[in-house]
């Protein structure tokens, strides 16, 4: 976890950019609930296109927080089918929000681009440090 006045923030990592995605997409999830409370009992389509990687990013991820708010889903964790320099599909597995036995830690508003970023720190390791609005 990263610290910011208004904000939370953390850091992903992988060995490819797929992987960088997957664990970004855990990270947001982990800061909203406590992922060993969420079984994966379905499959759920979660795609996303931007402009560049980083901005790819920040629609990937605000994809999933609009799963979360819109719909109630909770993911345990991603499979990347496809990613390209502009586009993602995947696959979250997880379920949908139970009161009583799922514990909200942080209501995450929006995904911001505040000191986003996402970079090959050398071979076959891959970071993205993200921000979200709280």
């Amino acid at each position: 976890m990263l610290e910011h006045t208004a904000d939370v923030g953390f850091e992903a990592f992988g060995a490819t950019q797929a992987e960088v995605f997957r664990n970004a997409g855990r990270a947001l999830m982990n800061v909203i609930v406590d992922l060993e409370s969420v079984t994966p009992r379905e499959q759920v389509a979660v795609t996303a296109q931007g402009r560049e990687p980083p901005g790819l990013l920040v629609a990937w991820l605000s994809e999933i927080l609009y799963l979360f708010d819109a719909e109630g889903w909770l993911f345990r964790d991603f499979e990347v089918a496809g990613l390209t320099d502009r586009s993602i599909e995947a696959s979250g597995g997880g379920e949908r929000f139970e009161r009583g036995r799922h514990q909200i830690k942080l209501l995450v508003k929006a995904i911001t681009y505040h000191q986003l970023a996402l970079d090959e720190i050398g071979t076959g390791r891959w970071r993205a440090r993200v921000y979200v609005d709280i």
